[in-house]
Order: C-alpha cells, then sequence, then structure tokens
C-alpha cells in the first residue's frame, strides 16, 4: 500500500529524473553541434561578397562624370545592395580561430557601409565637398586589408564592393 507521503516523494523523484534527463539530452544534442569552422565562414563570406559585387557591376554607372545628380541616382541603387552585403557579413557566425580579425573586418565594413550612405546624401544634396570627403574615407577604409587578413580574398580584391 503506498502511503501519501511515499506518493509525492515518488512523484517528485520522478519530476526530478524526467527533468535530469531533459537536461542530459539538451546537452547532448548541443553538443551535437559544433561550432562553424573558419573556412566554412570564409567561404560564405567570400560568396556574399561575390554576389554583391555582381550586383553592383549590373547597374550602369553613373551616365555623367562628375555630376553629382548622376551619382546620387546610381548610389540610390548601389546603396541597398551595400546594406544588404554588410548586413549578411555581420550574420556570419564568428568561430573562435581568429574572431578578432573577423570582428576588425565587420566592423571596418559596417563604417563602410555607413560611408556609402553619406557619400550617397552627399551627392543626392549637390555638396561637392561633402562628396569628396566621403570617397576621401571610403580610399581609407580598412575594410579590405582586414578581409585579406582574415581570409576572405573575394571581399579584399580590388573589385570587391566596398573597397
Amino acid at each position: 500500500m503506498v502511503t501519501p507521503r511515499r506518493g509525492v516523494r515518488g512523484a517528485i523523484a520522478v519530476s526530478l529524473a524526467v527533468g535530469w534527463l531533459t537536461v542530459c539530452g539538451l546537452a547532448v544534442a548541443g553538443c551535437g553541434a559544433s561550432a562553424p569552422a573558419k573556412r566554412d565562414v570564409i567561404a560564405r563570406g567570400n560568396a556574399i561578397c561575390l554576389s554583391a559585387l555582381r550586383a553592383v557591376r549590373s547597374q550602369p554607372p553613373p551616365s555623367a562624370a562628375g555630376s553629382l545628380p548622376a551619382l546620387a541616382d546610381y548610389l540610390k541603387r548601389v546603396v541597398p545592395i551595400v546594406d544588404k552585403e554588410v548586413a549578411a557579413v555581420r550574420a556570419l557566425p564568428r568561430p573562435a580561430h581568429d574572431r578578432a580579425l573577423l570582428d576588425r573586418y565587420v566592423s571596418a565594413l559596417t563604417a563602410t557601409g555607413a560611408e556609402y550612405r553619406t557619400l550617397a546624401a552627399a551627392a543626392a544634396r549637390g555638396d561637392r565637398s561633402a562628396v569628396a570627403q566621403a570617397l576621401a574615407a571610403l580610399r581609407a577604409s580598412t575594410a579590405a586589408p582586414a578581409a585579406a587578413r582574415y581570409g576572405l580574398s573575394d571581399c579584399a580584391g580590388s573589385g570587391a564592393t566596398v573597397t
């Protein structure tokens, strides 16, 4: 015969056992998923950069050299591509190996994306001085060298979207 006290104790024991098995099961399941390897992040990052580069190259360049309205029109089409590239790179997993290098690249790329928006706004306003400053900031970007140091060759090349 089961006494009420033993029934409660048994129920608690069963609850604890089920809870323990659940925790152990989740721990084992979590261990099965390995962290991304650096080579996988490089492959994904290079694919992102190549896709963005193709998209930018598909846009007709400004029709008149030196024309700020033409540059503004071009940048209206290009900045969303750059923004998408930056967002995709920011979403890459961060493997432990060389994480600091990848973080520096992502920070530099993010700053470069912001500089493209600054350039677009300056061109739209017709502000030649601000356009010149934004172009100088883009030329000084550390995104390409940071990409190269991490191994993102397609993000570091001369044809890269944000360099």
